[in-house]
């Protein structure tokens, strides 16, 4: 599968770079990650095969497109969805309140920095949509994060590519490894994330129990 998207990115460049991003900012997992797609892109720049303005500007609109679709849903069907699984993420009806009263007051500086967490894209504008970031504040803050995180995928792409590219195409199978990579450092702050959350659940558990038989203990 990753060989057909390597295909179609060399010989449809702009287009195919469009679809794939679109597709993936959309909350639709791909075979090659998009950051990966975009650092090949940059590459392609270096070569002067593309041109780094329309690259950036297909990334930007890709990520406008799919980032809507994402807000759209969470608007529509985000509550009940958090109702019936938010206990299972952790986000308790306290910390949905939390969450709502944040973005309220930062709402585009919230949305702009949660697109450059990595593994926390696509995630930022469900819960944009569904915490009711008004519309315009969001497509703002989302073209100009996606405007730096492209941005800057492109030029790492640019330099690094003229090392990685002769690797890979002496070894192939060694793309795997940084596609691999790449995954693993947007999976790696979803688990500390997750981590912490637990050892925090754990921690209070005790002291909610203490209070309950401090409660209990007292005369009626």
């Amino acid at each position: 599968m990753a060989a057909h998207v390597w295909f179609y990115l060399h010989h449809y460049d702009k287009l195919a770079l469009f679809l794939l991003l679109t597709i993936e900012e959309s909350g639709i997992p791909v075979p090659v990650p998009g950051d990966v797609v975009m650092m090949y892109a940059g590459y392609r720049v270096n070569r002067g095969a593309m041109l780094w303005y329309e690259v950036l500007l297909v990334g930007v609109c890709a990520a406008l497109i799919g980032s809507c679709i994402l807000y759209n849903i969470g608007k529509r069907g985000g509550r009940p969805l958090l109702t019936r699984y938010g206990r299972y993420l952790h986000l308790t009806d306290a910390r949905q309140e939390r969450i709502e009263r944040w973005l309220a007051r930062y709402g585009g500086l919230a949305v702009f920095v949660g697109r450059l967490i990595p593994g926390m894209r696509c995630g930022s504008s469900f819960v944009a949509g569904t915490f009711g970031v008004p519309y315009p504040t969001f497509f703002v803050a989302t073209a100009a994060s996606a405007a730096v995180w492209w941005g800057s995928f492109i030029f790492i792409g640019s330099r690094a590519g003229t090392w990685v590219a002769p690797i890979v195409e002496a070894h192939p199978h060694t793309l795997l490894v940084f596609v691999g990579l790449a995954t693993l450092s947007s999976l790696v702050p979803l688990y500390v994330r997750y981590r912490m959350d637990q050892e925090k659940s754990e921690t209070q558990r005790p002291r909610l129990t203490e209070d309950q038989d401090a409660r209990s203990a007292l005369p009626s």
